[in-house]
């Protein structure tokens, strides 16, 4: 069956982690999605089968209700035809437990994954079900499974060269640079991707020929751009196995420079995995290769476990956010907190944040509001032969949609009396930062916005005045910000409970963002705030009705943080 025909049901007690799965699912292809809180609320949709039957679960163990065992047995009993993932941060033999569990009930159990989940062990799980057709681009393409010998015949004949994917400044539009990724001409099965050789040569300790094709591929290459006048950026992909050759950066400096290229137009692209090796050997490569003048890129961030500690240990010069957290990001609340948070961490660094896997105007425009630098995918253009690519630069014009002032303070002008007439409060303890926020309101047109420094004065302030949205900051003294919206919440407060709420955030931490979700808050502004995106959020926030819970709802929540 192929992706678009699966339907998955994830059961996850945590709202943020239930959004996270789904992006992931989403960004592999599999748009059936459906979700539950607890074992009770999964056996209804199962049960109803909504939107249509269920073929997949990724369940959680410890969830209120129903939990996860009370669940596999009803599945079990009820003999269903559904496989299965297990997912939790609990002890591996509970796990291995609940793999013997699920083998007497007869569910099929693709696997347990360990919080916290990656896109890449999602994936490897989901390769054991019977029901996804995992081969389908292979299929589709008819390729033949090439042996080590083969492989290394057509690197002899020269049958291996860069496509360039082009990279472009999202503020401008201009292109800056371009992803080199390898492909195979091959003279009878015509240009062939990389998952067809990169293992194989990985495993027989090949890679790094194909490297230094790479590399002198693209010398060359820059070489001849310079004399176009166009100075660009090229980014290569490093292996993890030739970071463990002692002389593996002198290699690399001597191919480039006896090739014409200059280092200093070279990024050298390293898994985030890799980046966060910390063998002497790796370390002291990358930092000769920066001290030769190769910018470092952590590639495919967000997809493994990273030490950020080590980001300050090494001079990287260039973050790519992976495309699981890219896609679909103008549609996901949640995501975009993460994304922002990233974008954030990496600017205060000094690091040029890239966005790999654009593929739609509303993505663009996201990362673009975030402050994201850099960004790359098939929105812009799909990775072509060098020819090809000599041609697209010379011809490419791009026009981004105008946010210049102008245009903004036209929009700001024709849209201030809708908004003289909302009462906004700001409570955020960081004095620069709250006056931030304030001017940005009033410039906006929010004549009302007022600003004090923690929950106890805001209290205190409700017995005389309301508001019709309160952005309220997390980490305060005494009364935290979700201590504040849980008072809100239940009634304790002379504000009314149903009072919309922002919760204002520099970093993204699952248990605050599950927290301020159950507590039903309207949405997360990311500092920075960037005025053309927080006055559309905020028009739709008053715009769109809103309900809250019973407020016994909102009792059991802890919010100790």
């Amino acid at each position: 069956m192929p992706y678009r025909d699966i339907h998955v049901l994830i059961v996850e007690d945590d709202a943020f982690q239930r959004s996270i799965i789904a992006e992931m699912l989403r960004s592999i292809g599999l748009n059936t999605i459906s979700e539950a809180s607890n074992g009770a609320e999964a056996l209804t949709i199962i049960r109803d089968e909504v939107p249509r039957k269920v073929d997949l679960i990724i369940s959680d163990l410890k969830m209120p209700e129903m939990d996860g065992m009370e669940f596999l047995r009803r599945l079990g009993e009820a003999e269903l035809n559904i496989e299965m993932i297990i997912l939790s941060a609990m002890d591996k033999k509970l796990l291995s437990t609940v793999n013997k569990i699920s083998e007497s009930y007869q569910i099929k159990l693709l696997g347990v994954l360990e919080k916290p989940i990656t896109l890449k062990k999602l994936q490897s799980v989901m390769a054991n079900s019977g029901k996804i057709e995992h081969k389908q681009v292979q299929a589709d393409n008819k390729l033949p499974e090439f042996s080590i010998r083969e492989i290394i015949e057509g690197m002899q004949a020269n049958q291996f060269i860069p496509y360039l994917q082009p990279k472009v400044d999202l503020k401008t539009g201009r292109i800056i640079g371009a992803e080199a990724l390898a492909r195979w001409m091959h003279p009878t099965h015509g240009v062939i991707p990389p998952y067809a050789f990169i293992t194989k040569l990985e495993e027989n300790q090949f890679i790094d020929d194909l490297t230094f094709i790479m590399l002198r591929e693209t010398a060359e290459m820059c070489k001849e751009l310079i004399n176009r006048k166009h100075h660009i950026q090229i980014s290569v992909n490093l292996s993890l196995l030739s970071l463990d050759d002692p002389d593996m950066a002198r290699k690399i400096t001597s191919i480039v420079t006896e090739n014409g290229g200059d280092p200093k137009r070279f990024i050298l692209e390293i898994t985030e995995s890799i980046a966060m090796k910390d063998t002497p050997v790796a370390l002291e490569n990358l930092a000769r290769l920066s001290m030769n003048g190769f910018t470092l890129s952590i590639d495919d961030y967000g997809t493994g476990y990273s030490n950020l500690h080590q980001l300050t240990h090494i001079d990287f010069g260039e973050l790519k956010l992976d495309r699981s957290l890219i896609h679909g990001l103008a549609s996901s609340e949640a995501m975009k907190v993460i994304v922002a948070s990233n974008i954030k961490m990496a600017d205060t660094l000094g690091i040029k944040c890239v966005g790999e896997g654009i593929e739609d105007q509303d993505d663009w425009e996201a990362l673009k509001g975030m402050g994201c630098h850099i960004g790359q995918g098939y929105h812009i253009a799909k990775p072509m032969n060098i020819v090809d690519f000599y041609t697209f630069v010379e011809n490419y014009e791009f026009k981004p949609i105008e946010t210049t002032p102008k245009k903004i303070q036209h929009f700001i002008q024709s849209k201030s009396k809708a908004s003289d007439d909302k009462k906004i409060l700001v409570i955020q303890h960081d004095k620069q930062t709250r006056e931030a926020i304030l001017k940005v309101l009033i410039n906006l047109g929010y004549q009302k916005a007022v600003g004090i420094s923690d929950a106890e004065s805001a209290i205190e302030l409700f017995e005389t005045e309301q508001f019709d949205l309160i952005f309220t900051d997390v980490f305060m003294p005494n009364i935290n910000g979700l201590d504040l919206i849980k008072r809100i919440r239940t009634n304790k407060t002379m504000a009314k409970p149903n009072t919309r709420i922002v919760v204002l955030s520099g970093i993204a931490q699952s248990k605050i963002l599950g927290l301020a979700m159950a507590l039903n808050v309207n949405d997360f502004f990311v500092q920075p705030l960037v005025p053309d995106i927080i006055d559309e959020k905020i028009r739709r926030i008053i715009k769109t009705p809103f309900t809250t819970l019973n407020p016994l709802a909102y009792e059991t929540i802890n919010v100790d943080i």
